[in-house]
């Protein structure tokens, strides 16, 4: 009887939950932030191709595609 029981299962869920979305997002615009002081406005909308890499277009596609993807699945 001297042990305490484990909060709720859905409280510890919403705090773990919370912590990440914070984590995610503080290293994100911490990203943006470093970017921007490296290149300022001159950075390219679409870094893949921004700094001349064109060729193939496919592979550019499937980039784009797995930061997509990537963004999502951080943010579901």
């Amino acid at each position: 009887d001297t042990l305490r029981s484990p909060p709720p299962e859905h409280d510890s869920m919403k705090r773990a939950n919370l912590s990440a979305i914070a984590v995610t997002t503080v290293f994100y615009v911490t990203l943006g932030c470093i970017g921007y002081a490296a290149f300022g406005n001159s950075a390219p909308g679409n870094f893949l191709t921004g700094f001349g890499f064109y060729e193939p277009y496919w592979l550019i596609d499937i980039g784009n595609i797995c930061i997509v993807i990537h963004l999502v699945g951080a943010y579901q």
